[in-house]
């Protein structure tokens, strides 16, 4: 009889351990919803429920480019860059030039998941926040080693700590 009600124990805990492990993977879905499209070289600017723009690294170097020199201080040491990119605000503006008083902040998001917010205001500021796709003139790379990738770079931030690699997604809030 007690070999039974441990028996019977044990299945109520498989069953649950599956709803769980069921729960658990709808929720990663939801939370990943939206970036199977997502491609290295493309990049997606939209709201929560709207896309606005698709932007291929063609269509960002036909907005005015600039030459960002910089030393990036972090946990693999110093290392010095000269990035070739354009502004984020002039992006945002290229798309609707009311983008950058309608939304507070946004979301970059990486290839890789990595995440960072910034301020709009922080992009509003004068030579801060940049689109980079090429460093020493050369593209680039991607996760897997390939030419063709973004980065977020923020002029204010010494350390990269929110610099976004391989940039595929920035959201609107």
């Amino acid at each position: 009889m007690q070999a039974t009600s441990e028996n019977n124990r044990a299945k109520k805990l498989l069953i649950l351990g599956i709803l769980l492990l069921v729960a658990v993977i709808t929720v990663f879905s939801f939370l990943n919803r939206g970036r199977a499209d997502w491609q290295e070289g493309q990049l997606v600017i939209r709201t929560v429920d709207h896309q606005l723009a698709l932007l291929t690294i063609n269509d960002l170097q036909q907005l005015p480019a600039v030459e960002k020199e910089m030393v990036i201080n972090s946990s693999r040491g110093r290392s010095e860059h000269r990035f070739s990119c354009t502004e984020l605000k002039g992006v945002l503006d290229s798309i609707d030039p009311g983008l950058t008083s309608q939304y507070q902040r946004l979301i970059t998001r990486g290839i890789d998941n990595y995440t960072s917010g910034l301020e709009m205001s922080e992009v509003l500021q004068p030579d801060n926040v940049y689109i980079a796709y090429a460093d020493d003139g050369q593209p680039l790379k991607t996760k897997t080693g390939r030419e063709g990738s973004l980065r977020i770079i923020i002029m204010a931030d010494e350390f990269g700590q929110r610099f976004t690699d391989f940039l595929v997604s920035i959201e609107l809030e």
